[in-house]
């Protein structure tokens, strides 16, 4: 829609890490945002190329590269973030009070089991997970 931010969701979501935990390496936030390597790589280029990510020479490890966004990425990330909430508030704005509770409530259970079942696929067979 027009005068709505470049950022796509999985743009959106990269840059969210970068600008929250930044600066980070690839391999870090491939694990954050639970992509592999070979994605978050090809979604860096893309946030460098338009400017909203740099990379810079790991203090710690002169082998390795960090990520931080730009002050042009950050701003990006929170118009974003902004015209996000704009919407979600427009679309939820005629919904009865008893409605948005319950639509919070069951989005809470839906997260909680789906990531649930995310993880228990990523166990080994042999393992079962934990009782949360």
């Amino acid at each position: 829609p027009s005068g709505f931010t470049v950022l796509d969701r999985p743009a959106y979501q990269t840059l969210a890490w970068i600008v929250d935990e930044g600066p980070l390496r690839a391999t870090t936030l491939a694990k954050l945002v639970e992509v592999d390597l070979s994605v978050v790589s090809r979604q860096i280029k893309a946030l460098e190329g338009v400017g909203f990510v740099q990379r810079q020479v790991d203090p710690e490890d002169a082998r390795a590269l960090l990520v931080s966004a730009t002050e042009v990425g950050a701003q990006a990330f929170v118009t974003t973030r902004e015209q996000r909430g704009e919407v979600l508030r427009e679309v939820l704005a005629d919904w009865p009070e008893d409605d948005r509770d319950a639509f919070v409530r069951l989005l809470n259970r839906f997260n909680v089991e789906l990531e649930a079942a995310t993880a228990r696929r990523q166990l080994p067979a042999d393992q079962t997970p934990q009782q949360v």
